[in-house]
């Protein structure tokens, strides 16, 4: 029997992760069968071992997961994709307090047996970037330790294998139904979008107490799982009702597009607060970067030049939004006030009237370039400022470095 420790996330340069020991696992072609106990699941683990699990499956080996779905951890994205793809998924759940929680990934062979167990979800953080412990522990089919072991896990989940413990259901589209009627399982727009809201009513503040805290405790760095950050962010999804035109908010997820800019937006400018700062040069870390009013196809340098842009927003395309230089100011500036083809101007979304759950301020625009003239834009929360700076192949603040932040989505 050999036993290895797995110490994740302290070294974000290390491959030493839950994760990678799980997909070489599934490389291996010394095991047929992959089970695994696990209490939360998401998109972004899934993402990363999904293709080496469908082709373990393909090479004739047998793969069942026994999924948690406790404290709204386990998305309904993600069993939707387990579903599409015929993977063979049971849920455990008790509708008390008492909670599925195991973390254990087990394989069989002929000859030898592995089992990894300890901390990691079958998630994006748990398998690769949070700070976790695990062993592994391998063993030949000879060796009665390792299968007593062995026996000993299967001996435990017994009822739940054999689908005889009450809290165990084969997942299929029926159940899925009934945990997402029941607010058991949420999507992933509305889970963040709880998260976000808790992160701002009990989270840091930017107070001389936070800034104490930050300067006692250092940030780890993430690392970039296999196959790269997660690209998607929760976008605020604004619906004007065209009788009223009164405007709804609704949370919803959206994937990065690579080369898409970001840009903070801050308290904004002008009577709808619907004129945005650009920058002429930015800065991060002492070294100059590239203003983002560049993004735009102006030469920051020339302030004598403007230009039109049409903004797609919604499923509608709102022409004529001014990029400008304000010589009172001294910086660059686009003016969100375009008009659609029948008269619906882009302001209505801008106005401050729609308080924090909506409008422009004090929150992240996101514009992705269809053309010279024609932009995609879409408004997310200031709480996914880090997966963008993540996901993002530069990024800077304006002006001397203090200004608001702005980058480039990353390939």
């Amino acid at each position: 029997m050999n036993i290895k420790f797995i110490g994740q996330g302290l070294d974000p340069e290390s491959d030493i992760t839950a994760g990678n020991f799980i997909i070489d696992s599934l490389e291996s072609e010394n095991y047929s069968s992959f089970n695994a106990f696990v209490a939360f699941v998401s998109t972004g683990g899934l993402k990363n071992i999904i293709d080496e699990m469908l082709a373990f499956k393909e090479a004739g080996g047998e793969v069942k997961l026994y999924l948690g779905v406790n404290l709204n951890a386990t998305s309904k994205e993600a069993l939707e994709k387990l579903l599409e793809n015929e993977i063979e998924s049971y849920v455990v759940y008790s509708p008390n307090n008492i909670i599925y929680h195991p973390k254990i990934y087990a394989f069989e062979g002929n000859e030898t047996t592995r089992a990894i167990i300890g901390s990691s979800n079958l998630t994006e953080s748990g398998l690769f970037q949070n700070i976790e412990a695990s062993v592994c522990v391998d063993f030949e089919s000879n060796d009665e330790n390792g299968n007593e072991f062995l026996a000993d896990i299967y001996d435990h989940f017994n009822a739940i294998i054999n689908q005889e413990h009450p809290s165990c259901q084969l997942l299929t589209q029926e159940v899925l139904e009934i945990l997402i009627e029941s607010n058991v399982v949420l999507p992933e727009a509305a889970s963040r979008a709880k998260s976000n809201k808790i992160n701002k009513e009990f989270g840091q503040k930017e107070t001389k107490v936070n800034t104490r805290l930050l300067e006692l405790f250092g940030k780890v760095k993430a690392k970039r799982p296999p196959k790269g950050f997660r690209k998607t962010v929760i976008k605020k999804e604004l619906i004007a009702e065209e009788e009223t035109n009164e405007v709804n908010v609704v949370d919803e997820t959206t994937e990065l597009a690579a080369g898409s800019m970001w840009i903070e937006t801050g308290l904004m400018t002008g009577g709808s607060r619907n004129i945005l700062d650009l920058s002429k040069k930015g800065k991060l870390d002492g070294v100059n970067k590239f203003g983002s009013v560049s993004y735009f196809g102006l030469d920051p340098e020339n302030t004598n030049d403007t230009k039109d842009i049409n903004v797609i927003f919604g499923g509608k395309t709102y022409i004529s939004n001014h990029v400008f230089y304000a010589e009172g100011n001294s910086n660059w500036r686009i003016r969100l006030n375009g008009t659609t083809a029948d008269g619906e101007k882009i302001t209505i979304f801008s106005k401050p009237s729609l308080g924090e759950n909506g409008g422009f301020q004090n929150k992240i625009l996101l514009f992705t370039r269809v053309d010279d003239t024609d932009f995609r834009l879409e408004i997310l929360e200031q709480d996914e400022m880090q997966r963008l700076t993540e996901n993002s192949s530069d990024w800077a603040k304006g002006g001397s470095g203090k200004g608001r932040a702005y980058g480039i989505i990353a390939e």
